[in-house]
């Protein structure tokens, strides 16, 4: 869970080695630990989030390997799938529908009352639409850090408002 808590504050690099080290002890067992529910959306998100930041075909492979085998567990939770098939559409290139798509994974995160994941959505919707210079970015930030707070991740709160206000993007 340390790579979760690395994903939430953008600490790839740790959240990287976190995973690389998981797979590296898995190759020493017999019995593979299979991550199912939050582990493995949270796992894909990472790998996601590595093949954005690194631009390394390894990571965008392992992000639609883990998003495969993530959409075949009966126990994903349907804004779960629907966060990360925006997300891996965004690193293929299918970026046309993309605030449509996170605004149905928003809504599907509220539905479920899953408040820290409809953060996580409201927060990549943001940052989506500031790749983009779209004006929206302000209202998903406001969002995501209005339901972090709620969650009581006041330090993801926090580290919201600062990145975001001195950009004059948070309001």
């Amino acid at each position: 869970y340390f790579s979760c808590t690395a994903y939430f504050f953008c600490e790839y690099d740790f959240a990287r080695d976190m995973i690389e080290t998981k797979w590296k002890l898995e190759k020493n067992i017999k019995r593979k630990y299979w991550a199912v529910g939050a582990a493995k959306f949270y796992e894909t998100l990472i790998c996601i989030a590595l093949a954005r930041e690194t631009n390394e075909d390894k990571w965008r492979k392992y992000a639609l390997q883990c998003f495969e085998e993530e959409k075949k567990l009966n126990s994903s939770e349907l804004h779960r799938l629907l966060i990360l098939e925006t997300e891996i559409d965004i690193i293929i290139g299918k970026t046309k529908n993309t605030i449509t798509n996170y605004n149905k994974a928003i809504n599907a995160a509220r539905e479920s009352q899953h408040i820290h994941e409809e953060a996580i959505a409201n927060e990549r919707a943001g940052d989506f639409c500031l790749s983009q210079d779209d004006i929206r970015a302000s209202h998903y930030y406001g969002q995501a850090y209005s339901l972090y707070l709620q969650w009581g991740a006041k330090g993801k709160a926090a580290q919201i408002k600062k990145n975001y206000l001195k950009s004059g993007i948070f309001q």
